[in-house]
């Protein structure tokens, strides 16, 4: 749909320019004293960029909607940017409407057939959904019409339903295709009534694209989504056809190759109700003890109409009808991959069998079997995505069964073949346990305590073996499988449920490995997972000895006490500490790499170079927030003193230490202890996506969080 040109400033604003269109409108195109083109461009500009307001399209519409004096270019312009910043009123449908037809008054038929295809973009979008439907008689009464017929078609076979199917409408509608012969648009109507009356019979003309309503150009939805995004609005729902209490129609070009067909309800009679006409979830919950399964199951592969009345009104047909037509749909597909051909009719089953597994949340034991056999048929590449997803929404099981009977094979075969085995394996594997998760949070309630415990902890453990196998391949592991191994851990950290999902640390070397590893985000991620775990440690009904081993609680306390010592206390890598493990450096190590940093430098040693301000990953961070902190304290000192030195203040000139912050405070700059500016960089840190970090210092060192972060705020305030 053409619009005018979004980079060009409005002379007018848009109630002037909405003014000076109305006099215009009103006065013969010699008599006017300005162009009409300048109050066009800016209406057009403003409804391009921001949409028109409610009072704003009343007003245009009422012009368009009539004959004027305004040129058809400009009228034309003005209906093509009717794009509309909230929902259209019945009013301005009713007028529109009401424009139709033929009269003195009326606008002209090229204007006519722009309005019509207006109503087809905005019906998704109008303030009552059944405004067109009161005014469908209106709307068929004017078929006769050429100039609107084949616009008039689509727009009726959007709004078609079978209360509105009467045989004295389908008389006409034959007589009408008779005379003018197979008219595509016309014939598409017919085959609207046809899916509500079989018994009618249309035309033999092939189907066409102008068979087909259209959908809203690609234009007007993006502009329509713009225009939301921008001004923060919202149509309370989509703008596309499907709710997921409508049929799902994918029109001609979709049609001809899909494997999956639509919904269609053969043999209905005139007193059944199908699944076609239910409009939403009012219509659907009213009439779902008396609706008809339709033609084809199969389309509950992808129909979520469709997936939710078997769901909700379950029957012994309609689960023998499903299981048949899926085992020989899925029967192909198997035998489609033995004897690798038809990748695309293969991969549409798939997607349409992972769409229904979402939608539904079950698995058909018909489903479980096919997976199960064409594992054994895979080549871990092809619809590797689809695969993985299919198998992250296995139910929850014991692990060593749902291993040995899917995820072992597929696991091989990605590794044997796939490039991105680690990732995608992950992605499976942090899949599966937010299935199980949910899951169990349901079935907490009615199993025995702690019965579900050994398969998440199966699952766990498999997963720390495949992050530490990762993490120790050659070559380095990229990016992504260490991302994906922190979001799997993020999930365990985050899942737990008493007596129904364990709490699950990490195993020493993975978390010891992540504490080192060469990345500020993976530091920062991995001691979010560390305050989780602490946080559901606390929250847990005492005492947690009762239910945990002190083998597991004194390890978890060794992480925190490696994190604190490298990050907080300048005592890195350390073993003399209560539970410290001293991220299992050996201690001769840790001998030479000391000698190695005195030697570049007196006062450097490893103690210190896994701390804020001389490690690798933070000490530039450091410096800018003591940068910030210091000028912020000395600006302080200048407001209270009264007066601005001219003299040049002292300043920190290096890595901030205990003993440089006592000589810079000695030297006449500002006062603050190592303490407080080790706070001030966690905090720093955290307004900048280090959260995790700032959130254990706080979860683990008491009194940091409100005592000493009380006398920073006092010192900075």
């Amino acid at each position: 749909m053409p619009s005018v040109a979004s980079d060009v400033v409005p002379v007018l604003s848009l109630p002037d320019a909405i003014e000076a269109l109305e006099n215009a409108s009103r006065t013969p195109a010699k008599q006017r004293r300005i162009k009409v083109n300048g109050a066009v461009d800016a209406i057009c500009h403003h409804a391009f960029e921001d949409g028109l307001d409610a009072v704003s399209l009343d007003d245009i519409v009422d012009v368009v909607t009539r004959r004027t004096d305004l040129d058809q270019t400009s009228v034309t312009t003005l209906i093509k940017n009717l794009y509309p910043a909230q929902r259209v009123s019945a009013d301005v449908v009713i007028r529109v409407v009401g424009s139709f037809g033929q009269a003195r008054t009326k606008p002209t038929p090229a204007s006519q057939v722009l309005l019509v295809k207006w109503l087809i973009n905005t019906h998704e979008v109008l303030e009552d959904a059944k405004v067109l439907s009161r005014l469908y008689g209106v709307l068929f009464g004017m078929l006769d019409m050429i100039s609107l017929r084949t616009s008039l078609c689509h727009l009726l076979s959007l709004i078609t339903r079978r209360k509105h199917v009467r045989p004295f409408r389908i008389q006409q509608l034959l007589e009408l295709s008779r005379g003018i012969g197979n008219e595509p648009a016309l014939q598409g109507l017919l085959r609207v009534y046809k899916d509500y009356y079989p018994d009618i019979i249309v035309g033999t003309a092939a189907t066409t694209r102008n068979s087909f309503p259209p959908s809203p150009t690609p234009e007007w939805k993006t502009r329509i989504l713009a225009i939301q995004e921008a001004g923060e609005r919202s149509f309370d729902g989509s703008t596309e056809q499907q709710n997921g209490f409508r049929v799902l129609r994918h029109g001609s070009k979709r049609s001809k190759i899909s494997l999956i067909p639509e919904v269609h309800t053969y043999h209905a009679k005139e007193t059944s109700v199908t699944l076609e006409e239910i409009d939403n979830v009012d219509d659907f919950v009213e009439k779902l003890d008396r609706i008809d399964l339709p033609g084809q199951m199969i389309s509950y592969l992808r129909d979520p109409l469709l997936q939710k009345y078997i769901t909700l009104r379950p029957s012994e047909i309609a689960s023998r009808r499903l299981e048949l037509w899926l085992e020989a749909c899925l029967r192909d597909v198997y035998e489609s991959a033995q004897l690798r051909t038809s990748t695309h009719q293969r991969a549409e089953i798939l997607r349409g069998l992972l769409s229904q597994i979402r939608n539904t949340k079950t698995v058909l034991p018909i489903a479980n079997e096919f997976l199960r056999a064409y594992l054994t048929e895979w080549d871990g590449i092809s619809d590797d995505d689809v695969i993985i997803d299919i198998l992250g929404h296995l139910p929850l099981q014991p692990f060593e069964d749902v291993y040995k009977s899917h995820i072992q094979r597929a696991e091989t075969i990605l590794i044997e073949n796939n490039p991105h085995a680690h990732v995608k394996l992950l992605h499976l594997y942090t899949s599966l346990l937010r299935t199980w998760a949910a899951s169990a949070s349901v079935l907490g309630p009615v199993s025995p305590p702690r019965s579900l415990f050994p398969h998440f902890t199966a699952l766990t453990a498999h997963v720390s073996t495949l992050s530490l196998s990762i993490l120790t391949s050659k070559p380095v592991p990229s990016s992504p499988a260490i991302s994906a191994i922190l979001t799997f851990y993020t999930l365990v950290s985050t899942s737990s449920l008493e007596n129904t999902i364990p709490i699950l640390i990490p195993p020493p070397h993975l978390t010891h490995s992540l504490l080192t590893a060469p990345s500020l985000t993976t530091l920062a991620r991995f001691c979010t997972i560390l305050s989780n775990l602490k946080r559901k440690f606390d929250d847990h009904t005492p005492p947690i000895s009762a239910y945990y081993s002190y083998e597991m609680t004194n390890t978890y306390n060794g992480y925190l006490m490696d994190t604190c010592n490298n990050l907080w206390r300048s005592r890195a890598l350390l073993t003399t500490d209560t539970n410290a493990k001293g991220c299992f450096i050996d201690d001769a190590v840790r001998y030479s790499l000391n000698e190695y940093l005195k030697g570049i430098e007196k006062g450097y040693g490893v103690q210190s170079s896994f701390g804020f301000t001389h490690s690798m990953l933070s000490s530039a961070l450091s410096a800018a927030a003591w940068r910030e902190l210091e000028g912020k304290l000395l600006a302080k000192r200048d407001f209270e003193e009264g007066y601005y030195r001219e003299e040049e203040q002292a300043r920190h000139q290096g890595p901030v230490t205990n003993q440089s912050l006592l000589m810079l405070e000695k030297n006449g700059g500002i006062a603050v202890n190592w303490k407080l500016y080790r706070l001030f960089v966690v905090k720093w840190l955290g307004e900048r996506g280090c959260e995790g970090v700032r959130d254990l210092m706080f979860s683990t060192m008491s009194g940091l969080k409100n005592e000493e972060s009380g006398k920073l705020d006092a010192l900075i305030a």
